[in-house]
């Protein structure tokens, strides 16, 4: 895949976390995962954990591959 595909990638990627991060149905009371996690935590706790991944492939080479022209 090209560096611009790549980016474009990234786009989407960060606009459907935006998107995520902003949870109306999310709201109130939920069950518990595994007995004993809330769910609203979980949501949240994968968010954290998908925009870590967004941050490392953001700043992974298939981003920014190396110059040629740098010495």
């Amino acid at each position: 895949m090209s560096p611009v595909a790549h980016q474009r990638l990234f786009a989407v990627l960060t606009a459907a976390l935006i998107v995520l991060h902003i949870d109306p149905w999310n709201a109130g009371p939920g069950p518990l995962l595994f007995g004993w996690l809330p769910w609203d935590l979980a949501y949240h706790l994968a968010w954290m954990a998908a925009g870590t991944l967004l941050v490392l492939y953001m700043t992974s080479r298939a981003i920014w591959p190396d110059d040629p022209d740098d010495p």
